[in-house]
């Protein structure tokens, strides 16, 4: 079967220069908004898609440059044994190294054949496609060509935002493909046309009588010629009846005209069954919910007619991201016109650890810079100090293309941000100092380019807050402490923190002015934080406290800039807004 092995992609569009290596079965780009994914699927519809009333216009040059030429060029592997014989293309395959993954301008031993396929679109806007290997290339006045029945059995099939074209047999649509082998449908409309202007006659043989009589004097007057006598009868060429009339119905009711989401799912359904075609999916998630999402992503992987079938789709769902494997994956990145394809397999230690990271944190591939949080409370703290800043007039997160993920731990934490990094990503860690990440581990995210944000002193963060804020704020952070887990707890982790340090006991959570020291204030921070493994959770252990701790401390910041705590919600703020 044939596949996509090498894409080079030149000066079209927003890329100037891309070459990918896709993989066999599912690629799913992923990426920020014009990093170019669409692009991409474009450009393989448009290389295996030769169309005579295809016209470009400036906008599909890089840069508006016309004077520079669009090329793309789609390398096939796979052939179909007569594309090899000399008559057809032998004498311009080329051989691809499925081990080395490198092309070869020659077949040879080792090699898979291979056929590489290019469209170039110059100042004149008229695309051109073409065979391409280096023996034959860019001079060839007249380069070889694909013939039309041959270039129409590699045509990608493609699912866009509107399925309905392929709910019925007009051009180009799928079940049009079904029926190109046989059929007596020609027979069966022309039989219709027929029956149609039979009964037309005789429903009402007077119809337009007197513009027919008009018509006929008319005639007579300049010696037109006529056979015997007019009439109003229906013309079946003007009508137009042809198989692009004919569409799939459910009970007397078009299926065209179910939701989007339910008709891109009954065309997926009839593409993958199908057979051997290379499909084209943009935003698979468009129209659906995120459990047929799951469902749809689960049939493209595993339940196909041909699990052999390359697939190329974009999506900006965390819902795909989790579903789909991580050898699935593929980030898109665009510095200059520059566009790469990343797989996320590759920039990972291995298959395991890139498939916790895709599962655990799939919000972290989507956004074009990433904070990731020690935890539940640092990611909460993160969410709510974004909320907060919004609210006082600052670029949102999201405006500013930055999303906070949950590391799950300071060593996971630091593994995710190194994964990101490789995969071209900008990454933020916060990390707290009870339970340190190692050293070395931090020393890889710096050298990567990555920014570290920890808490002095060895402090979890919310040692760190008791220890810096001032003492209102710390009487209303308890005060919401016991909305969370009861006064009784409250209390009862205090003084059982104040009895592993030799203290007395404090009789209640009145919290006066002479309890604000530090020692009293480093065991606020230990009853805060709880302990792990243990059936003493913290406090603020969820996302949803973590947001409202950030609002309760948020307007204290101001007051204590040099503290640790604000200094380094200072630094997260820093990088956010670089």
């Amino acid at each position: 079967m044939a596949r996509i092995v090498h894409i080079k992609i030149e000066s079209f569009r927003g890329i100037r220069l891309l070459e990918w290596i896709p993989s066999r079965r599912v690629n799913c780009l992923i990426g920020p908004g014009d990093s170019c994914k669409t692009t991409i699927l474009d450009a393989i519809e448009l290389a295996l898609t030769p169309r005579s009333y295809l016209i470009a216009d400036d906008s599909d040059f890089f840069d508006l440059d016309v004077e520079k030429a669009a090329k793309i060029t789609v390398t096939l592997a796979g052939l179909p044994a007569e594309f090899k014989a000399d008559d057809r293309y032998g004498l311009h395959l080329r051989g691809w190294n499925e081990d080395l993954q490198t092309l070869e301008d020659e077949p040879g031993d080792g090699l898979e054949d291979a056929l590489s396929i290019r469209v170039t679109i110059d100042s004149s806007l008229e695309p051109r496609w073409s065979l391409f290997n280096e023996r034959i290339g860019d001079a060839a006045e007249d380069p070889p060509a694909l013939r039309y029945k041959d270039a129409k059995a590699l045509v990608p099939s493609r699912l866009g935002s509107y399925a309905d074209r392929h709910l019925g047999w007009g051009r180009q649509s799928i079940l049009t493909r079904f029926e190109e082998a046989q059929s007596p449908a020609a027979g069966i409309l022309a039989k219709i046309g027929r029956d149609a202007r039979s009964a037309f006659s005789k429903e009402n043989p007077d119809v337009f009588k007197e513009t027919v009589a008009k018509a006929k004097v008319a005639a007579t007057k300049f010696a037109v010629h006529m056979r015997g006598e007019y009439k109003a009868e229906l013309d079946i060429q003007g009508l137009s009846i042809s198989s692009g009339g004919i569409s799939l119905h459910d009970d007397g009711l078009a299926l065209r005209n179910l939701g989007t989401g339910s008709s891109r799912l009954v065309v997926s359904a009839l593409q993958y069954d199908g057979g051997d075609t290379i499909t084209i999916v943009d935003e698979l998630e468009h129209g659906l919910e995120p459990h047929r999402i799951a469902r749809l992503v689960r049939y493209l992987k595993k339940e196909r007619k041909n699990p052999d079938t390359q697939v190329f789709l974009t999506s900006h769902s965390p819902v795909v991201i989790r579903e789909a494997g991580a050898e699935d994956i593929h980030t898109v990145r665009s510095k200059t016109g520059t566009v790469t394809v990343s797989a996320v397999t590759q920039a990972a230690v291995d298959l395991d650890q890139a498939q916790r990271h895709v599962r655990a944190s799939p919000d972290a591939f989507l956004a074009r810079r990433i904070i990731v949080g020690e935890g539940r409370t640092e990611l909460g703290l993160l969410r709510g100090f974004d909320a907060m800043w919004t609210v006082a007039g600052r670029d949102s997160f999201a405006f500013l293309g930055v999303a906070a993920v949950d590391g799950t731990g300071n060593s996971s934490a630091t593994a995710l941000a190194r994964h990101l990094l490789k995969l071209g990503y900008d990454a933020l860690v916060l990390l707290d100092r009870d339970d340190p990440a190692p050293e070395a581990a931090v020393a890889a995210v710096k050298a990567m380019g990555g920014r570290v944000v920890e808490w002095p002193d060895d402090c979890s963060t919310e040692e760190r807050m008791f220890l810096d804020l001032p003492w209102p704020t710390l009487q209303s952070l308890v005060a919401y402490a016991e909305e969370c887990v009861g006064s009784e707890a409250v209390l009862a982790r205090i003084n059982n923190v104040m009895a592993e340090n030799g203290l007395a006991a404090i009789p209640d959570l009145s919290l006066p002015d002479g309890l604000d020291t530090a020692g009293f204030r480093w065991t606020l921070g230990k009853a805060a934080k709880g302990k792990k493994n243990q059936k003493k959770p913290g406090w603020f252990k969820e996302i949803s406290r973590g947001e409202r701790v950030a609002e309760i401390v948020f307007a204290a910041l101001v007051n204590i800039p040099n503290q640790p705590f604000a200094k380094g919600v200072a630094d997260i703020r820093g990088w956010v807004d670089g």
